[in-house]
This record gives C-alpha cells, sequence and structure tokens, in this order.
C-alpha cells in the first residue's frame, strides 16, 4: 500500500466513503432497522469513526487497528483478548468489516 498520501490516498478515501455509504444505504433500505431512532444519523458516525481506525483503507480492522483503537478508548486488551474479540464477530478471520463494526457497536 502506498502511504505516501497526496491523490492517491484521496481517491483512495473518497472510493472508501463512496462504498460505506453504498452499504448504509443497504442497511437503511433492507428494512431490518426501522425500528432504530435516527438511523441514517448513527450510520454516518459509525462510518466516520470506521474510517478513523481503518488506518490502511483495507475495508476491515485488523488486529493491530483494533489494538489501537482500544487503546484510544481508553480499553488497552491483550492480543488473545483482541483476537476473542474479533472472533466473536468475524466468519472469514479478515478483520472486522462495516457490517461487523455497526452490529457491534
Amino acid at each position: 500500500m502506498d502511504r505516501q498520501g497526496g491523490k492517491a490516498f484521496g481517491r483512495l478515501k473518497m472510493l472508501q466513503i463512496e462504498i460505506l455509504d453504498k452499504m448504509n444505504e443497504q442497511i437503511v433500505s433492507d428494512g431490518k432497522y426501522d425500528q432504530v431512532d435516527d438511523l441514517q444519523e448513527k450510520l454516518e458516525k459509525f462510518k466516520h469513526k470506521f474510517m478513523e481506525f481503518d488506518e490502511d483503507n483495507s475495508g476491515d480492522i485488523d488486529l493491530m487497528e483494533l489494538k489501537r483503537m482500544m487503546e484510544k478508548l481508553g480499553q488497552p486488551k491483550t492480543h488473545l483478548e483482541l483476537k476473542k474479540m474479533i472472533a466473536e464477530v468475524d466468519l472469514n478471520n479478515s478483520g472486522i468489516e462495516f457490517v461487523l463494526f455497526t452490529r457491534a457497536c
């Protein structure tokens, strides 16, 4: 991954925003969460938090990103605890994807 920033980084961020916006639209149109107050507002907040912690813009939060997130939240965890947290929501060992992130929050 090119971590130099600039135009490539901006394009990558814009692509991530588009993908997450589409996922949010699917969640809203699904109808499963119609009873949730301010659903779109909450999903927008989840999107921004997810993007903050998905440091490599891979589309998921991996072990090290989760470690930094928990430390930032004042809840540091051991690697074993983090692995257990990921295992609770991640079925394919790829990390915590956005949809799983919204469910876990």
